[in-house]
This record gives structure tokens, sequence and C-alpha cells, in this order.
């Protein structure tokens, strides 16, 4: 199996099959996760593991919100049956500034599609139970769901069941957060992309052909030819993706 130059061997395949298999058995939190703590502290854990896709990735981003989780290296990960869309709406005037446009608000999601051909790229991380508040109030309407995954820097390892973070299309509270028609808010972008570049250049290869914008289609990777001229000219004299 090959992922955007990233290969999985055909016994690991089915290992990751299995797994994912195994995920859908595994609790889905709604937003706000009201029986995650509960449930952790029934099983004796005090943290959970979870895929950083979006600004998480960013090492400075991500230290503001998780103040009492794991200062240990991040660890890249492989996640399957999600695709990585820009349709979640941000709210007005958030940490990442305002919007150049009205449709220029998008945040990232996945949607789940069970597909093991659908993959992205993250970084795991473990959630303290301190930091489940701030982490609550910073991901407003993501749920919880479990996801197979394998590790970035070693694909035949034991695949493993972590969380990951997507925001329904449904109506939640009568309201709806996600949107076909948004575009990606610049600065998040930026930050988004800063973080998988943090990794490596293959991994933000990899980031740019799994991200796509709101039509699930469209890689972010030819958008921001066009949208972002000055990051692809920074990144072409640098001899990055």
């Amino acid at each position: 199996m090959n992922l955007f130059g990233v290969r999985v061997s055909g016994p690991q395949v089915m290992e990751v099959s299995r797994k994912m298999a195994d995920a859908v058995r595994e609790p889905t939190y709604l937003y706000p996760w009201q029986s995650l703590e509960s449930d952790l502290c029934r099983r004796g854990l005090s943290s959970i593991y979870m895929v950083g896709y979006g600004s998480l990735l960013d090492s400075a981003s991500a230290a503001q919100t998780l103040k009492h989780s794991s200062r240990e290296p991040r660890e890249p990960v492989i996640a399957f049956g999600a695709r990585r869309i820009f349709n979640c709406e941000m709210s007005s005037g958030g940490r990442y500034g305002p919007a150049i446009s009205p449709s220029a608000r998008a945040a990232l999601n996945v949607r789940l599609t069970g597909d093991i051909n659908d993959a992205i790229n993250g970084i795991m991380v473990e959630i303290s139970v301190k930091d489940i508040p701030a982490l609550q109030a910073r991901e407003v309407g993501y749920d919880l769901a479990p996801i197979a995954c394998l590790r970035w820097n070693d694909l035949e390892e034991t695949p493993f069941v972590a969380y990951i973070l997507c925001c329904p299309d449904e109506p939640r509270d009568g309201k709806r957060r996600t949107n076909d028609g948004l575009e990606p808010h610049r600065e998040y972008y930026k930050v988004c992309r800063r973080g998988a570049a943090e990794v490596g250049e293959e991994f933000l290869r990899f980031w740019l052909s799994t991200t796509y914008l709101a039509d699930g289609v469209t890689p972010v990777a030819q958008w921001e030819a066009t949208a972002l001229p000055e990051i692809r000219s920074d990144a072409t004299k640098e001899g990055r993706p």
C-alpha cells in the first residue's frame, strides 16, 4: 500500500484493518466529553492519547493549552480512516486574528470515512486529565473519536488506537459548525503548516497531500500556490516543499 510516497506492507495493512475494527468498538465522546474524565478515572488512567493534526502540530501553539501534559518528544503518527478538511467555522476574533474575508475563516476538521486509503499524519499527544478543561475550551464543538494509528517512524510496529478531534456535519443544539463554502483562515493555516514542517520535510509533504479544502477534493498544496504565494516562495528558497 502506497500512501503519497509512504509504503505500508501488505501484512501491516491487514493489521491496521483489524485495529480499525477494534477502534469502532471504543467509546466516542460527544462534545463536551462529559463522561471522559469519569471513564479515565474508572480505568485508573490519568491521561488520554490524542492525534493532533492541525494547530496542535505546532509545539508553541500546543503549549498554550497543554500546560500539564507530557513534555516528552511528541511522536508523529499516521491515522487511518479519516479525511482532513478545512470546513470547520472559526469564531470571529479568535486567537489567530481577523480573517481576510468573511469566507476565509475555516479551521481544520477530520471526516471519519472508515476507508483505510484515507489517512492523515499528526502528532500523538498524551493529554493529562488536568488539561482536559483547557482543551475543551479550545476545541469547541469537536467530538473525540477513536482511530487506528501507526507510528510514523516505524510503520511495522503494532498499530494502536488513539483519539482524534472531529466536528460533526449535523447540527448540535441548533447550530451547525461545518461549512463547505469556507476557505482556510490564513494565519491559522500558517500555524498548522509550520507545525508539520517542525517534524520534517517528508512529514510536511504528506500533510500537504492529505489536507484538503472544504470541497474534500482540492489539496492545500494546490491552493496555497495561489492563495499564499509568499509561503511557496520562501519554501522554494529554502529547498523545502
